[in-house]
């Protein structure tokens, strides 16, 4: 995390590591809200183009993230390579009904390394209801489940507007704010 008394000094490759980071978590909270909108009205927006889209999210934001503890390094890109498989091996399956029981179960890690995201951000930025972004997207991936669609919009909405207000509040703060001190990189 940033510390007001050091300023890194960036490389090129920090700066489109944070731009990168910064844009998978854009990526994700216009996905949801923008599929949280297909699903209260009915309308196609996004259609067949949803889990690609929130598959790209979840694995450039985990891609690029900069933790300094190796202990959780390793864990948040975990959730989109499981993602990422389980998305791939729906793709040539026949049946609907396994598709789907893939496609859910991608979502679900896909919604996990987001909500490691919301919780990891939430103690830079304090935006309240971050820390309930696995409750969010939890019900919202059971919801889906269970084919109730209103009620998983309207999860996947409050979820979505607070990938927003995070997004917003991230592109606001200085590139250098989420690198910090990198001597602390324990590599």
């Amino acid at each position: 995390m940033a510390s007001p008394h050091h300023t890194p000094e960036m490389e090129p490759l920090d700066r489109l590591t944070v731009v990168l980071y910064r844009s998978g978590l854009s990526l994700f909270a216009l996905v949801s809200v923008l599929k949280a909108a297909e699903l209260l009205s009915g309308a196609h927006i996004l259609g067949e183009w949803h889990l690609p889209l929130i598959a790209a999210a979840a694995a450039t934001a985990s891609a690029n993230i900069h933790l300094y503890d190796p202990k959780f390094r390793w864990f948040f890109p975990l959730m989109s390579w499981l993602g990422c498989i389980l998305l791939g091996f729906s793709l040539p399956v026949q049946s609907p009904a396994v598709k789907e029981v893939l496609a859910v179960f991608s979502l679900a890690f896909f919604y996990a390394g987001a909500s490691m995201f919301a919780v990891k951000e939430y103690f830079c930025f304090r935006i309240p209801g971050l820390p309930l972004m696995p409750l969010l997207l939890g019900a919202a991936v059971l919801l889906r489940w269970g084919g109730m669609d209103a009620a998983e919009g309207v999860f996947l909405a409050a979820a979505g507007l607070l990938y927003a207000w995070l997004a917003i509040a991230k592109w606001k703060m200085p590139l250098h704010f989420d690198i910090g001190d990198k001597s602390m990189y324990k590599i």
